[in-house]
């Protein structure tokens, strides 16, 4: 199996990707692009099990993982869209299936709504939507030179293991490498300064007229459990979403690819045959 880790540069800055390839064949790409606070290792137990059908892109999107933590970038998602772009530019392939979990979730909409053509299949873990920008007061408050700090304390306060907890059904799922790999990050120069930016910088989440244009085929994985997005907006989305189906798990909650990867390899493998088997009947 060929892991490369690589390096995009994207507006000035560095992203770290990996490459996962097991031959020199072309195969399907899949982008998986991770969510708010997660780097690239959340889909680690998934690669191998999608390497023999896919060729299989990761990413940091910036500030997070390894990716250069620089605060004058401009944290958007518009921006994190343009690096999946980028990145498949970079390797000359047209057109992939996009998935993202949690905020990874939107960037892969918005690269959906922002490059249509480019786009195999749509695939979504429990993804951000209908969350509005930041208060014109929020926004404020980022612009003080305390804030980093307010963010840092009360990230710290809060700690790791409580963050992975609300974000799981099961506490069995966290152990000592997880913590570890999620806290690692948060331990750079400049990391809170970067995230007050993202904060003031985020868009809101596409519209539902913008997410009714998305043509592309969708399957969304929702846990029952999730703390952090509840079911309702899973419903809602594939509302909106004019080639979208949701699947559901009972006893899941939010971070699914750290439950529940098995499983969704299997029904990604599933929805991407299907889709071929329809291509070609």
């Amino acid at each position: 199996m060929n892991k490369e880790y690589l390096w995009l540069t994207h507006n000035g800055i560095n992203v770290s990707y990996q490459y996962h390839s097991t031959s020199s064949t072309p195969k399907p790409a899949i982008v998986f692009v991770h969510g708010l606070f997660s780097s690239k290792f959340c889909y680690r137990f998934m690669i191998s099990e999608l390497l023999d059908q896919f060729t299989i892109f990761t990413f940091d999107y910036p500030p997070f993982g390894d990716t250069d933590k620089v605060p004058s970038y401009e944290f958007t998602y518009r921006n994190f869209a343009t690096i999946i772009a980028e990145l498949l530019d970079k390797h000359n392939i047209p057109k992939a299936t996009i998935a993202g979990h949690s905020m990874g979730g939107q960037v892969a909409l918005l690269f959906s709504h922002l490059y249509p053509n480019r786009v195999e299949k749509l695939i979504l873990f429990a993804p951000s939507t209908y969350q509005g920008k930041a208060s014109s007061i929020m926004q404020f408050l980022t612009k003080l030179p305390f804030f980093p700090l307010y963010v840092k304390r009360y990230l710290y306060k809060k700690g790791a293991y409580e963050s992975l907890l609300q974000c799981v059904y099961d506490p069995a799922t966290i152990n000592k490498e997880m913590l570890q790999e999620y806290m690692r990050p948060f331990l750079k120069k400049n990391m809170f300064q970067c995230l007050s930016k993202l904060i003031r910088e985020r868009e809101g989440d596409l519209p539902s007229q913008h997410l009714q244009a998305i043509d592309s085929e969708c399957l969304v994985f929702w846990g029952k459990e999730d703390r952090v997005l509840p079911i309702s907006l899973g419903y809602k989305l594939v509302e909106d979403l004019p080639k979208a189906s949701l699947e559901t798990f009972e006893n899941i909650g939010h971070f699914l690819p750290e439950e529940i990867p098995l499983i969704l390899t299997e029904k990604i493998k599933q929805f991407c045959a299907t889709s071929k088997q329809q291509a070609t009947s």
